[in-house]
């Protein structure tokens, strides 16, 4: 067990007593618990709260002056005389390498880095205060920049996709020659939004966008032949817009059509079910968590680039300008997504 050098355990039983934040609390508790027990390490005591060995053990040398100063000056987040300036060559480069890895990674309960959050790791683990401003900095010095982060999707199983891919290729060849093969998908285009652009340093330029979020929302379709369908819709996607949409594919492509879609809900509800029975309609759900497998995906990917960081004033706008850009995309093979 470690011992502090003034301060006992009563002294910090006693300052425990007098506080009620949440983070004197658990400095207090920490100590406490890593004294009373004679076979924790730092690190493992730490770890129960969310933190790591050196921020214990900053603790511990810190409420040693529970003895002769006053338990607000010591245990809370007051500056004090003496307190580092300045990280050292050996601390910043343990900062950039935290700064590399999830903050989990380090004891702290986020998934990404942000300023704020990496202020308060300096703040905990060396008692270096720096403003936001600094902070910033020294995170874009360690290789950091700021991005919107991609949506982590539930990825489907390989061998689900396999598995998927070798049923699709029995059904498509027991199927007669008159069937067109169609994979659908759906996207919303948001009226007025502006993703990221560059500009000339030393301006702070300012664009004219709205405040509303207003949208286009469309259903596309890409057959065998490599022709492309697409509806806008006024309304949110529902089974009554899928249905419509089988329809409209029927007419334009013939009434024996091969549909391969995902499994959102308005593609898999009852009323489509029923709406198709009795028809030679067939419909190949992909496996879960599978947007690689469509390449319907690759025509909306081709849309937002065509599209980033375009306003629009009115939807009326922003629909002829999806539309027309749609009309100018290179549609990709079908087979190349279904049947690799």
């Amino acid at each position: 067990m470690a011992a502090l050098d003034d301060a006992t355990l009563d002294d910090l039983r006693e300052a425990l007593a007098e506080v009620e934040d949440k983070k004197p609390t658990q400095r207090l508790m920490a100590v406490i618990n890593y004294l009373e027990e004679d076979d924790a390490t730092m690190a493992e005591v730490a770890e129960r709260y969310g933190y790591t060995g050196p921020w214990l053990s900053r603790w511990v040398g810190r409420l040693d002056r529970l003895a002769d100063e006053p338990v607000e000056q010591v245990v809370y987040d007051d500056p004090r005389e003496g307190r580092t300036a300045e990280l050292s060559g050996e601390q910043y480069d343990q900062f950039v390498e935290a700064l590399h890895e999830s903050p989990e990674e380090v004891g702290l309960d986020a998934p990404a880095w942000s300023v704020p959050l990496a202020r308060h790791y300096l703040a905990e683990e060396f008692d270096v205060e720096y403003c936001e401003r600094h902070v910033r900095r020294l995170m874009s010095e360690a290789g950091l920049s700021w991005k919107t982060a991609r949506p982590e999707y539930y990825k489907s199983d390989e061998r689900a996709q396999e598995a998927w891919q070798e049923g699709f290729k029995k059904k498509r060849d027991n199927l007669d020659d008159e069937y067109t093969i169609l994979t659908i998908d759906q996207t919303r285009q948001v009226l007025s939004t502006l993703i990221y652009a560059w500009f000339p340093e030393g301006e702070r330029p300012s664009l004219p966008v709205t405040g509303a979020w207003d949208s286009i929302k469309l259903l596309g379709a890409i057959s065998d032949s490599g022709e492309t369908f697409f509806l806008p819709c006024e309304e949110n996607f529902n089974s009554d817009t899928t249905n419509r949409l089988l329809d409209a594919l029927q007419t334009e492509f013939g009434e024996k059509i091969c549909v391969i879609l995902d499994n959102a809900s308005y593609f898999t509800a009852n009323a489509v079910q029923e709406f198709v029975e009795d028809t030679p309609i067939e419909l190949c759900y992909l496996p879960r968590g599978s947007p690689e497998l469509n390449p319907a995906e690759e025509c909306w990917r081709q849309l937002d680039q065509e599209l980033g960081n375009r306003l629009f004033d009115t939807l009326d706008d922003l629909r002829d300008a999806a539309l027309t850009a749609l009309d100018r995309i290179e549609v990709p093979d079908v087979f190349t997504y279904l049947c690799p």
